[in-house]
């Protein structure tokens, strides 16, 4: 694959509402798909968003609200299990903080992977 097919994205964890935030630029690059299924890989210390046109049952697994897309900025997550894992996995994450992670999408293969090494607090600035 080459690089050009590959760009650098972010998305938000909040801890204290379980909340991932997904931002829509990457929502747009994957050509507005109606799902996304949420996976930690500890041995790699990854976190990978995997798009899809349909629901697998029995996985983490959640619909897009497309329409909240026309006047948001994002789209938000609420899985405890998610962040649950991610805070298993990196440890030392604050409570009730919250946090970005940069990583890579791949639009071709419909996913986004975040290294857990870029996960950095978000100031009161940001």
């Amino acid at each position: 694959m080459s690089d050009q097919t590959r760009s650098t994205v972010t998305i938000s964890v909040d801890l204290k509402k379980y909340r991932i935030r997904i931002f829509k630029a990457l929502i747009h690059q994957m050509g507005d798909a109606k799902y996304v299924q949420l996976l930690v890989n500890p041995e790699e210390m990854a976190v990978a968003l995997v798009f899809a046109e349909k629901e697998s049952s029995g996985d983490q697994t959640h619909r897009l609200s497309l329409s909240t897309l026309a006047s948001d900025n994002s789209v938000e997550i609420y899985s405890r299990p998610f962040i649950d894992k991610l805070c298993e996995v990196v440890g030392g994450l604050k409570g009730g903080r919250s946090y970005r992670l940069t990583g890579t999408a791949m639009p071709a293969e419909k996913v986004a992977v975040f290294s857990l090494k870029t996960i950095v607090p978000i100031t009161k600035q940001e």
